[in-house]
């Protein structure tokens, strides 16, 4: 066998070369942060050393030898690649993989998660006081300066920038800073209004257009839920105690059949308030919290637009500033992440949008699993080719245009 693709599974090996990976992560150690982002990193760094999160282990250097083995079974820090983007290629190149999408997995992660729970819960990392909010800021503006830097080594890469801001016009400035610099990925969260507005607020259109015309999405990802449902206090129960903790998320019962509900309330925002309307080239994604709610939503959605005007006021025209039906704008405007366990066979079998689902390894967190290729293209095999074709390359192309 050719050992140029030992690491791609055989139904995979068509597309080595042209795989679009919708969702990884770069994992630099705590005893690289200052290196990594600055001198800003350096107390943050000193907080996650009090706790047990595997990213405070010391790494000495990225230097995991890259084969077919390291890559797949190899997680966190000690993966090729976690944290040297020069060899992160060289993953790629013996995965197949042309172009990725990296969100933050070290201080941007935890910085975003910081920042929501900096009041509610002082204990978090306690010893940072003071301004802890502002402090957590800082950190996700180093972060995006990371980005900047690391985008301009490979278009191949393509580091995920963190946009929240208070105003408007900040939300706009900062994405436009980060699109100027070459950022080709944008993070709203999902679980907060972006600048105050609801995602269908005309007053994000500046910014909406912004994206669609440089061709850089819009991406929603797990991590920074927590104020959603103001409240985390829906999994204090016995059932719920005992699940392991993610450095993403929370990996109990509760937390997982629910971390999908902000970005869909955000998207179905979106989609019923005009926004793919009148922006029909914004690209949108949604990485890691699951494909399983899309189908359903899209039906969902589906049957108010169709019954809307039974509920509109006598003097309007119509209920919804939009054209299409809502699936439809769901089908061209939206691409959602796998994770490796989810029966996307089933999903296409009962929804029938075989368009919207990409690919994602997660490298190098081990929610990903260890044989990510493998996994997703067992279940797409009946389908043959074609669909394999979609969601390991076309439909993630979306997300990562040339």
């Amino acid at each position: 066998m050719d050992n140029t693709f030992a690491a791609i599974p055989e139904a995979v090996r068509p597309y080595a070369g042209q795989i679009m990976d919708t969702d990884t992560h770069e994992y630099t150690p705590v005893n690289h942060w200052v290196e990594q982002f600055g001198s800003i990193a350096s107390d943050f760094a000193h907080a996650l050393n009090q706790t047990r999160m595997p990213i405070r282990t010391p790494v000495v250097a990225d230097d995991t030898a890259v084969n077919a083995d390291t890559v797949w079974k190899t997680k966190f820090a000690s993966a090729p690649g976690a944290f040297d983007f020069r060899r992160r290629l060289e993953v790629m190149d013996l995965t197949g993989v042309r172009t990725q999408l990296m969100f933050p997995g070290s201080i941007g992660l935890y910085a975003v998660s910081f920042y929501f729970r900096a009041e509610q819960f002082p204990d978090m990392f306690k010893s940072i006081q003071g301004d802890r909010k502002g402090y957590a800021r800082k950190l996700i503006n180093a972060h995006n300066d990371f980005c900047i830097r690391t985008s301009r080594a490979s278009d191949r890469l393509r580091p995920v920038g963190v946009v929240f801001c208070e105003t408007v016009e900040e939300q706009y400035a900062e994405a436009k800073r980060l699109v100027d610099n070459g950022v080709r990925g944008i993070w709203i969260p999902s679980a907060t209004l972006p600048g105050g507005v609801s995602p269908a607020h005309p007053a994000l259109d500046p910014l909406y257009s912004l994206l669609a015309a440089s061709n850089v999405p819009l991406l929603a990802h797990v991590g920074a839920d927590f104020e959603f449902l103001k409240t985390g206090a829906w999994r204090d129960a016995p059932a719920f105690v005992g699940w392991k903790a993610g450095e993403e998320f929370q990996m109990d019962p509760w937390t997982l059949s629910t971390l999908h509900l902000p970005v869909q309330n955000f998207l179905a925002t979106m989609v019923l308030g005009g926004v793919f309307e009148r922006h029909p080239t914004l690209r949108y994604g949604s990485c890691e919290v699951t494909g399983q709610w899309v189908g359903p939503l899209a039906q969902n959605l589906d049957f108010w637009h169709a019954n809307s005007r039974k509920f509109s006021l006598g003097n309007m025209e119509g209920a919804l500033p939009i054209k299409l039906q809502p699936s439809e704008y769901i089908r061209r405007n939206v691409r959602v992440s796998l994770f490796d366990i989810e029966p996307v066979d089933t999903y296409i079998d009962q929804f029938n949008m075989p368009e919207i689902y990409c690919y994602a390894s997660d490298y190098p967190h081990p929610e990903g699993g260890k044989d990510p290729m493998g996994d997703v293209s067992a279940k797409l095999a009946r389908f043959g080719p074609d669909i394999l074709r979609k969601v390991f390359v076309e439909n993630g192309q979306w997300l990562l245009p040339d």
